[in-house]
């Protein structure tokens, strides 16, 4: 299964909307942002996205309620938001977090397959154990140009997408 994995997009809605676009065009199944999406009409972004897609909450996520209220309305493709995300997909076990010790933590436990988080604005990849720790650089491009991943579940190959 084909996931795309981005975050730290900070209300940058043209790249988001370039990840997403690409996402979709090249047949991403799920959609994984580490966090610090800002604010809730960026849920209006990710709209097109109509698979699955998993939210986390970062550091700098202005208005975590509006935001919560406002997936139904706006994108309810959402199927998760929160500090913590766990998502099965037929035994392939993936976590999210924002935060990269946590994200370092459940990757070292061992209990996933994948483990995707955000927060430093640097692509980062790494194999712990059998735990792929993934962070998919920043969309705002912070220190570099904007970048997101897809990641192919049965192969765990990891292709890095600048915008």
């Amino acid at each position: 299964m084909l996931l795309a994995v981005m975050g730290d997009s900070h209300d940058h809605r043209e790249a988001l909307k370039t990840a997403v676009n690409l996402s979709v065009e090249k047949g991403a199944k799920a959609l994984f942002h580490t966090g610090d999406l800002i604010s809730p009409f960026m849920l209006n972004v990710l709209s097109p996205f109509k698979g699955r897609i998993y939210l986390a909450v970062g550091n700098n996520d202005g208005d975590v309620l509006a935001v919560s209220r406002t997936i139904p309305q706006y994108c309810p493709q959402i199927k998760e938001y929160g500090d913590f995300i766990s998502v099965n997909f037929d035994d392939f076990r993936i976590a999210m977090t924002h935060y990269p010790e946590h994200a370092r933590a459940h990757a070292m436990a061992g209990d996933f397959n994948m483990v995707f988080f955000g927060h430093t604005h640097q692509y980062w990849e790494k194999i712990i154990g059998e735990t792929l720790l993934l962070n998919p650089g920043d969309l705002m491009g912070f220190e570099e140009s904007p970048s997101f991943c897809l990641v192919e579940t049965d192969s765990r190959e990891v292709r890095r997408l600048f915008i």
